[in-house]
C-alpha cells in the first residue's frame, strides 16, 4: 500500500540522479545535504514498493554522502542542512 507521506519511488529516484549529476558540476554542500536526506527517505517505504536491494543499497550511498558531506562543511554532523535553492529569486524567470 502506498504511504502518501512519501513521494513516488520512481520520481525520487529520477530526482537523485538529477542532484548526484548536478553534484558533480558544481560540489554544492547543500546539495550533498539535500541527497543525503532523500537517499534516507527509500528506507521508509514498504518493500512492495522499494526492493530490499534498492534500500540497502540506499543506505550505503546515503552514508557515504554523510561523509562527502560532513569533509565538504565545518558543521557538526546531525545539524539541519539550509533549505535547498538551486536557483535563487533573483535569477529565476517570471
Amino acid at each position: 500500500m502506498p504511504r502518501p507521506d512519501l513521494p513516488d519511488a520512481t520520481a525520487l529516484l529520477a530526482s537523485l540522479l538529477a542532484q548526484m549529476t548536478r553534484f558533480s558540476c558544481l560540489g554544492c554542500p547543500q546539495l550533498a545535504a539535500h541527497i543525503k536526506s532523500d537517499l534516507a527517505l527509500f528506507r521508509n517505504y514498504p518493500d512492495e514498493a522499494m526492493p530490499p536491494a534498492l534500500k540497502r543499497l540506499a543506505r550505503r550511498l546515503e552514508k557515504e554522502w554523510t561523509q562527502l558531506h560532513d569533509s565538504l562543511v565545518d558543521e557538526p554532523p546531525g545539524a539541519d542542512p539550509a533549505p535547498l535553492s538551486l536557483h535563487p529569486a533573483s535569477q529565476s524567470l517570471h
